[in-house]
Formats: structure tokens, sequence, C-alpha cells
């Protein structure tokens, strides 16, 4: 079961990386403001994480769906979650309305080096033989 799920966040990321540099089939949709804005159905998403995992697509459908459950109920639970190459997500208010709950997230993009640890100096740590 275990890779199951990091199969999963391993096509989540995919899909993620995949949305940013392919044409979205996405539609355009009126914002908050009248201004348009991109909407990715949950059938664009399956089909981004098909071809980004290079999986078929029932494959891509069960694991988009587990990691959408996944990520619902982290945020349902306030948990905030560090998602690279997503960013850091965190719930900043949580309202219960007639409708349905209204969640307002705040998303952090990573940038730079994938870990802190990591140092980015260029200088070579050994003399080349000349």
């Amino acid at each position: 079961m275990k890779l199951a799920v990091v199969k999963a966040e391993e096509a989540a990321a995919a899909a993620l990386e995949a949305e940013a540099e392919a044409e979205t089939g996405a539609e355009p949709e009126a914002g908050a403001e009248g201004e348009a804005s991109l909407v990715l159905r949950k059938k664009d998403f399956v089909e981004r994480v098909m071809i980004a995992s290079g999986v078929k697509k029932p494959v891509a459908r069960d694991v988009s769906e587990a990691v959408l459950k996944v990520l619902g109920e982290a945020l349902d639970a306030g948990e905030t979650m560090t998602l690279p190459p997503l960013g850091k997500i965190r719930v900043t208010k949580h309202l219960d309305k007639q409708g349905g709950e209204v969640l307002q997230v705040k998303i952090k993009r990573l940038t730079g080096p994938e870990k802190k640890d990591e140092k980015t100096d260029d200088t070579p740590l050994a003399e080349g033989e000349e």
C-alpha cells in the first residue's frame, strides 16, 4: 500500500509539473471580480496525470482520486502540507457555510534548491589535475 501512496504522490507531482509546462485544456470561467480564470476539471487532471506518469487511464484515475482524497482530508483536518514541487500549503481560515465548507488556504511555492541543506556554492571540492 505504501508503494501506491508513493506512486500517487509522484503522479500528482508530475501532473502539476505538466500543468505548468503544457497548454491547458481548462475552460475560462468568470472570477470573483468578473475577470476570466482557468478551471482545471477532474477529467483534465486525470488525463494530465496519465500523460505525465505514462500509466493507463484507469490507473491514473484511481491514483488521482486517491491523491485528491488524501489532500482533501488533510485540508479538512487543518494540516500543513509541504509537497514539492507544489509548495507549502496551510489552511488559514475554515468556515462552515450552509452550502458546504469554505477553506481559505495559503500556498507558498518553493523555489531554489530542493533541499535546504544543499549548498549552492559553485567552487569545486577538489582541484582538477592539469
